[in-house]
Formats: structure tokens, C-alpha cells, sequence
């Protein structure tokens, strides 16, 4: 089994992480002057509605951190922001290194990945943590992954030779 990490872009960890200082803040601040102002149902749906929004950032940054690329049995799987991919190897027509292109976000819910329409390529799965090293997949069904390995020359050396 080999397993490949990714190196994580400083821009998006101080978003997520500006995002949830930020939030608890709010929450901290918000809470003092308004609870007078609010029946105890409202209050109650108020500090439910941040739970949730503070729970997603933790657990986008805890995705972040833990998102990983695995060979093993004649298999790639990719642990995205929110789903895992599989791949077969014997599948895949074409793996090289690309810039991580500008494209539409059709599903997803973060700067880590989803669905996305990129031009050029159509329709394909983003799993990333930096802008900068990408890895386009192209299996023989047409479907498209664009993956951020730390190391991506090693990442495609090991997937020819698996």
C-alpha cells in the first residue's frame, strides 16, 4: 500500500481557520447584547444554527488535514472534503501533472473539491488542498480527477507502475 498526502496551501487553512475564529467570535459577541432581545425559542435556534455552521469549519479543517491518496490492490482512492473516490487503475487512460484549472463549481460545498465543470475537460471530481500541484486523472469512461499528491511525480511514477 502506498500512501500519499497533500501538502496543504497556507491561503486555504487561514481561510477555514479565519472562518471559524471568526464565527466564534461572533458568536461570543452577538450572544451578550442579543439575548435580551430574543424569546427563548429564538435563542435556542440561534445557538443551533452556529453549533452547525461551527461543526462544518471543524470538520472541513479536520478533512483538510486528513485528506490522502491510497494505492493498493490495483486501486487509487481518493478521501476528498466529503466523499471517497475509487478508481482502478486499469482503468485510468491518462494521468499527468496540470495546473489546477478554473472551473465551475457544480457540487461541493468548499475550496477543497466536488464537482466541477472545467473547460477543456468537462465534468471532473476535485480533490485538493493547494493550487499549485495538480494530477488530472482520465479513466475509460471518460470520468476526470484532478487530485493535489505532495509529491506529484512520484505519485504518477507509483500508479504506471502499479
Amino acid at each position: 500500500m502506498n500512501e500519499f498526502t497533500t501538502r496543504k496551501s497556507k491561503g486555504i487553512l487561514a481561510i477555514y481557520w479565519g472562518g471559524l475564529i471568526f464565527l466564534v467570535v461572533l458568536l461570543t459577541g452577538t450572544s451578550r447584547w442579543s439575548q435580551d432581545d430574543m424569546s427563548p425559542l429564538e435563542t435556542n435556534v440561534f445557538y443551533a444554527v452556529f453549533a452547525v455552521v461551527i461543526v462544518f469549519f471543524i470538520y472541513l479543517l479536520y478533512r483538510i488535514y486528513h485528506m490522502r491518496y491510497l494505492i493498493k490492490n490495483g486501486e487509487i482512492t481518493i478521501h476528498g472534503a466529503f466523499n471517497n473516490n475509487v478508481v482502478k487503475i486499469s482503468d485510468i487512460t491518462e494521468i499527468k501533472k496540470t495546473a489546477i484549472p478554473t472551473g465551475i463549481r457544480l457540487w461541493g460545498g468548499s475550496f477543497m473539491g466536488g464537482l466541477y465543470y472545467l473547460p477543456g475537460i468537462g465534468k471532473a471530481w476535485v480533490a485538493m488542498t493547494n493550487f499549485e500541484d495538480g494530477v488530472l486523472i482520465t479513466t475509460r469512461n471518460k470520468k476526470h480527477y484532478v487530485v493535489t499528491p505532495q509529491n506529484p511525480d512520484q505519485f504518477i511514477d507509483t500508479v504506471k507502475t502499479s
